[in-house]
């Protein structure tokens, strides 16, 4: 048996399952590690009779959550001891300036739809808790054109509202356009003009920055600590603990059609590790081609036969058996040479 042939098998089917192992692993170290701050990360809302009464038809499932959904989150988390913290908190927390919560969460809200003022906040209220809203002021065409005629965008006296009633507002640039496509001046522009014009509505500081649309990268994180900024998050999943980078604290994306219940579970250690890992997994195109190329890409398998797979948390399921399939044509192969 040729050796070298050997060590071809074996750094060709064995080595990838071994680092995908080892990468799961690491993984779960940091998810096991506390405080753990789960940060939720919501989109739009949309009412559940207005669906039901064929006045609204809304077929997007990831960044749509109806009120009769975010009310059973709330519900679930509250009853499962979970308490609802802002960034000025979690930051003090990490920093060892202020005692947590034994279960603290964190509700986020990215670009700044009149239905969180609408839905989220009130539902919020009723719970006792309070939420984190990113805000884009001046949204773009390509922005503006995918709600049009299903959701507004909030009005500097509604974010007063929301401000004076708790809850915090953060930047999520002035346009919601691409920061990784755009040159050095147009980013800065991007960071510290929102954060101007928002500080000037609220008569307050804005400390917490999202970066939109995956578009980040380590340069641009470091900007928004330049441009004042505390915290950033951005298309990083997971759980935030002391040791995860304030700048690029990790989230975790609540989809249309999820109960309570099974937010609750996946807020767990090895379960989060899990999502944590496959989400990796999906924004593999983007770090190889880029935010444009890569939302491409993920447009095309959402609409493909593994969309049931991305979308109802079955892409583990995928993994497992592509990497059950790699080992066995390894196996194959190693019996190929004898």
């Amino acid at each position: 048996m040729d050796p070298w042939l050997i060590v071809a098998g074996a750094l060709l089917f064995v080595a990838p399952p071994l680092c995908l192992l080892g990468w799961l692993a690491a993984i779960v170290r940091d998810e096991l590690r506390r405080p753990r701050v789960p940060v939720l990360m919501y989109h739009r809302f949309v009412a559940q009779r207005r669906l039901d009464a064929g006045e609204l038809v809304e077929e997007e499932r990831v960044w749509v959550v109806t009120d009769l959904e975010f009310e059973d989150h709330c519900r679930s988390l509250r009853a499962a001891g979970y308490e609802a913290i802002d960034l000025d908190q979690l930051v003090a927390g990490f920093a060892g300036r202020a005692s947590l919560p034994s279960k603290p969460i964190v509700f986020t809200f990215d670009d700044g739809y009149t239905s969180c003022i609408e839905i989220a906040t009130p539902t919020l209220e009723r719970h006792g808790m309070r939420g984190v809203f990113y805000v884009v002021l001046e949204p773009d065409e390509h922005s503006r054109e995918l709600v049009q005629g299903k959701d507004g965008w909030l009005a500097p006296d509604q974010l007063r509202a929301m401000h004076t009633a708790g809850h915090t507002i953060g930047s999520h640039t002035v346009t919601h356009g691409l920061l990784s496509e755009m040159d050095e001046a147009g980013v800065r522009w991007e960071l510290t003009e929102s954060k101007r014009r928002l500080e000037e509505i609220l008569s307050a500081e804005v400390a917490h920055f999202c970066i939109p649309r995956a578009g980040g990268n380590r340069k641009i994180e470091q900007m928004t600590a330049e441009a004042g900024y505390r915290t950033c998050t951005g298309s990083g999943k997971g759980t935030a603990n002391p040791s995860r980078d304030l700048l690029h604290l990790p989230r975790i994306g609540v989809p249309r059609g999820q109960r309570g219940a099974h937010l609750v579970a996946r807020l767990e250690p090895m379960r989060a590790a899990r999502e944590r890992l496959l989400a990796e997994i999906r924004m593999i195109p983007t770090r190889l081609l880029g935010p444009s190329a890569g939302y491409q890409i993920r447009q095309v398998l959402y609409g493909g036969p593994i969309r049931r797979a991305l979308l109802q948390d079955r892409l583990g399921i995928l993994v497992g058996v592509v990497a059950c399939g790699w080992v066995s044509l390894g196996v194959a192969w190693l019996l190929a040479l004898r």
